[in-house]
This record gives structure tokens, C-alpha cells and sequence, in this order.
């Protein structure tokens, strides 16, 4: 029976805010481009993201990679690039990036709750994970928060999964770990011997050998959890 379940932030429980991107482009850098546009092509850059996440970077230069390809594509002059990115490096409320939560995010986390299912956050971030927790009012959802940039070591390291699992109390398989990059959080997870669901919103990944959903929404009705109805 599955007792545990962790999920990632970025793409996951949370999503990028473009249009706070897009005011700050303007606002330090006189850069007007529409959200909508930063949008599509930072979605058109998924596969490329999702390659740069495997090749096992550490995070922060797995971020001024994804954010390099982005500001590349965005035809912006490649000599204001480092700037930017250091802008949003240095940023003092860096939560705002990824504060756009998922619709049926809190539906399921009171879910869990509800079905005395305990809950944690494994994520690979810089620092700012616990303060978009807390800025979503999320904090009373989450048994442990995990930061790699707190903690000292990352997904695929399988020592994070393994501090969750401490954390809470549970073994590898009572445990379900919810994320959106195959690398990261499904070779991750399954490695530390917890069952890995890929979020994959638009079917891209058919050929990944594991569970898989379009949205956490999803997540409740699958059999895994039928024994919490």
C-alpha cells in the first residue's frame, strides 16, 4: 500500500510565470516581449530541456543552460544573455518565477491529506522552494520539503529519495515520487526503489517505461491508490 507520495515543483505542482518574466524583461532591461510569446518558446524548447536535465548538470548550471537556449531563441542581443540571467540568479523573491499553480493541485493535496496519505516536496531548485510553499499557502500539506540546494545533493542522487523516505517514515515501496523530467525524477526515483509517474501533458513520452498522467489531478484515480477510496 502506498503511504507516501513526493512530488516535484517545476511543471509539476508548479508553473512557470511568464508574465512576471516578461515585466522584468522590461522593467531592468527595456525588453518588450509578450508573455504568450515567451511561452511558446519555452515550450517549443522541451526536448532540448529535457536533454540538458540527463546530461546531470548540477542545477544552477542546468538553469543558466535552459535560460541561455530561451534568451537565444528570443533573438535578444547575445551580449545582455549573462545579464539576464544573472538578474534572475540574484533575484531577491526568485519563488515569483515558478509561482503559477496547477488548478487541481490543492483538490489533490487535500486529497492525500484527507486519505491519510503523507505527503513531501523532492526538487532540484536554488534556495526558493520552501518560500513558494509558504507564498501558496501549501505549508500544512507537506511532511518534508527538500531543496537540493538545502540539502547538498540532487535528483538523480538517489540520497535525496532516500532523506524523503527517512523523513516521513516510509519504505522505497510505499512510496510514489510524481515529476515531469525523465532523468531527474523517474531514473531517480525508480533507482532509490520508489515507483516513478511521469507528468506528461502532452503524450510526448510514450516510449518511457513507467506510469504516466497529463496533470497530479490524475493522479487519485489511478490503482495504485485504490485501497485509499
Amino acid at each position: 500500500m502506498i503511504r507516501a507520495v513526493f512530488f516535484d515543483i517545476g511543471n509539476t505542482l508548479f508553473f512557470y510565470n511568464y508574465e512576471f518574466f516578461s515585466k522584468m524583461l522590461m522593467e531592468r532591461f527595456s525588453i518588450d516581449i509578450d508573455a504568450r510569446e515567451l511561452e511558446a518558446i519555452h515550450y517549443s524548447l522541451g526536448e532540448a530541456i529535457q536533454k540538458k536535465a540527463a546530461d546531470k548538470k548540477d542545477h544552477h548550471e542546468f538553469v543558466s543552460d535552459v535560460y541561455g537556449l530561451w534568451l537565444e531563441e528570443l533573438d535578444i542581443d547575445k551580449d545582455l544573455i549573462p545579464n539576464i540571467i544573472d538578474a534572475v540568479r540574484t533575484h531577491p523573491f526568485p519563488h515569483l518565477f515558478w509561482s503559477k499553480m496547477g488548478e487541481d493541485v490543492r483538490e489533490t493535496l487535500t486529497w492525500f491529506q484527507e486519505h491519510g496519505v503523507k505527503m513531501g516536496v523532492i526538487s532540484n531548485a536554488t534556495g526558493q522552494i520552501k518560500r513558494l510553499i509558504e507564498h501558496a499557502g501549501l505549508e500544512d500539506y507537506f511532511n518534508v520539503v527538500l531543496d537540493s540546494h538545502i540539502v547538498g545533493f540532487e535528483k538523480p542522487d538517489t540520497r535525496i529519495f532516500e532523506k524523503a523516505l527517512a523523513e516521513v517514515g516510509v519504505k522505497p515501496e510505499e512510496a510514489v515520487h510524481v515529476g515531469d523530467l525523465v532523468g531527474a525524477d523517474i531514473d531517480g526515483a525508480r533507482a532509490a526503489g520508489i515507483t516513478p509517474v511521469l507528468v506528461d501533458r502532452e503524450n510526448k513520452y510514450q516510449d518511457v517505461d513507467c506510469i504516466r498522467v497529463k496533470s497530479v489531478g490524475e493522479i487519485v484515480g489511478l490503482s495504485i491508490f485504490k485501497n485509499h477510496g
